[in-house]
């Protein structure tokens, strides 16, 4: 089986370049994969039926035309799957149906699984507490006293008070916020995918992935 990735971003992508291997063995032996990403998540178009602005790059807004392309190819031997951080959002099935509605607007469904990242993809990290604990030895590990696993609270900055040398604070105390942030998610992903053992996570939301990509993979 292929599987077509589609990521909201260099975090997701890093990660899952790492993780895969993990998850379904070496490349091509025998499935393969490939990894999209786009620049953040964005939102859904109001007429999802429509032409997206090329100058819109993200996942969401791409989401509907992507789709249908892949339909078109009606490949039986590819997997689409999208992975979405459910950030700020209420419901995550709520979120996930909206989603999946736009199968709905495809003549030809491609082969889809929808998987969420609740709160966001940094959840996964902090369900290895071990690899943390490998990765960052130095680390502030009594903020786990403060995190319930996959909750809606803030995950990265729980990370990033975890592991960031100086905490939270000193990573987005001046300059280009944004910039850095996003640079020091994915070097953490660098750090911590690879010592993952993807049977112990404790994070709901990557057992959620891992159990939907092998139940593909073994079809």
């Amino acid at each position: 089986m292929h599987f077509e990735f589609l990521v909201e971003g260099q975090t997701e992508l890093t990660t899952l370049s790492i993780l895969m291997k993990k998850i379904l063995g070496e490349y091509q032996e025998p499935h393969s994969w490939k990894i999209h990403k786009h620049r953040g998540i964005g939102k859904i178009p109001d007429d999802p039926a429509s032409t997206p602005n090329r100058h819109d790059q993200t996942l969401l807004h791409n989401l509907p035309s992507k789709l249908r392309a892949y339909g078109k190819e009606d490949r039986k031997d590819v997997v689409v799957v999208v992975l979405a951080d459910l950030d700020d959002r209420p419901n995550c099935i709520a979120f996930k149906q909206e989603m999946l509605s736009l199968l709905n607007d495809c003549p030809s469904k491609p082969i889809t699984l929808f998987r969420i990242a609740i709160e966001e993809l940094e959840a996964w990290f902090l369900g290895d507490r071990p690899a943390l604990m490998q990765a960052y030895p130095e680390g502030n590990f009594s903020v786990f006293s403060q995190y319930k696993q996959d909750s809606q609270c803030g995950t990265w900055e729980i990370l990033a008070e975890l592991i960031h040398e100086g905490g939270l604070s000193t990573l987005v105390a001046k300059g280009k916020r944004s910039v850095r942030v996003l640079e020091q998610k994915r070097k953490w992903a660098a750090t911590i995918a690879p010592l993952m053992d993807i049977e112990a996570n404790q994070s709901p939301s990557f057992c959620a992935f891992r159990d939907g990509i092998i139940k593909y993979a073994v079809r």
